[in-house]
């Protein structure tokens, strides 16, 4: 399988929509060997002219804590994941890194739940881009918010080494 990959000329929701939705794959530079391969997030949607983009993630069983519920450090991972992917969309081929991540649990996440992290760039700069999420997931066919974050990621100077 051939990936897409980033560059600065490639600005569209096409584009977006077919970055996002590699995610899932095991071949995939992005995703091998590293922290997504066990989350498996999946591409849900995204909106590129709002910068939005919309990632799910399972509660699996190893992500529980003793109380059966997913554990805080995991939903922070994963609202990291989302917030960094989207970020990392609109870097291009820049690394970039957390500098600030708050995060609200507001409900239990359960396993099996399938848990959306709705992200929003709300500024885009030269250097730093903030973002905002809420992760929400669907129970007894009403959908749930469980948890909001603000996030602050630094565009790096230093790019990756081939294309991804």
């Amino acid at each position: 399988m051939e990936f897409i990959t980033l560059k600065d000329e490639i600005n569209s929701q096409e584009n977006m929509e077919q970055w996002l939705s590699q995610l899932g794959h095991p071949d995939n530079p992005i995703s091998n060997n590293g922290v997504l391969e066990h989350l498996q997030p999946h591409f849900v949607s995204c909106d590129f002219a709002n910068r939005e983009a919309t990632i799910g993630f399972e509660a699996l069983e190893w992500e529980l804590n003793p109380g059966g519920s997913l554990h805080g450090g995991i939903i922070m991972t994963c609202f990291d994941v989302s917030f960094g992917l989207t970020c990392h969309y609109f870097a291009k081929q820049h690394m970039v890194t957390t500098v600030n991540l708050t995060t609200t649990f507001l409900k239990p996440v359960l396993l099996g739940d399938m848990v959306h992290y709705h992200v929003k760039v709300t500024n885009l700069g030269r250097t730093l881009i903030s973002l905002t999420a809420e992760a929400t997931t669907m129970r007894n066919g009403k959908e749930i918010l469980v948890g909001t974050a603000t996030a602050t990621f630094m565009k790096l100077k230093k790019t990756f080494k081939r294309p991804i």
